[in-house]
C-alpha cells in the first residue's frame, strides 16, 4: 500500500501524530492551496509585524494590495481597529 493509500485508509480515524506530520509536509509551502506568487498569503502581515491571532489589521496605506513594501505597511492595533474601518468607510462614501 502505497502513502496515498494509507492517508486515505486513516480518513474516518483519530488522527496519529505521525499521520498529522505526514498530511503537514504535503501541504508546505507550493503544495499548499492558499500559497501564492511563492509566497504565505498572510506574508504582508508578517512584513508589518503583526503577530497571527493578535486581533490588529494592517493597513496597505496607498491601498494597493499587493504592495506589500514596509514602507507601505501599517499596523494598527485591535484596540483603534475602528479608526481603520472608519478610514475605509470615507473611502466608500467619497467615491460615490
Amino acid at each position: 500500500m502505497d502513502e496515498i493509500e494509507e492517508l486515505i485508509e486513516e480518513l474516518g480515524r483519530a488522527q496519529t501524530p505521525a499521520t498529522k506530520k505526514k498530511i503537514a509536509k504535503a501541504m508546505l509551502n507550493e503544495n499548499n492551496p492558499a500559497w501564492k506568487d511563492g509566497r504565505h498569503p498572510d506574508h504582508y502581515r508578517r512584513v508589518a509585524g503583526a503577530k497571527p491571532g493578535d486581533g490588529s489589521v494592517v493597513h496597505h496605506k496607498d491601498k494597493n494590495r499587493h504592495d506589500n513594501a514596509p514602507s507601505n505597511l501599517q499596523k494598527i492595533p485591535e484596540s483603534r481597529r475602528g479608526e481603520h474601518d472608519k478610514i475605509h468607510k470615507r473611502a466608500r462614501n467619497f467615491k460615490k
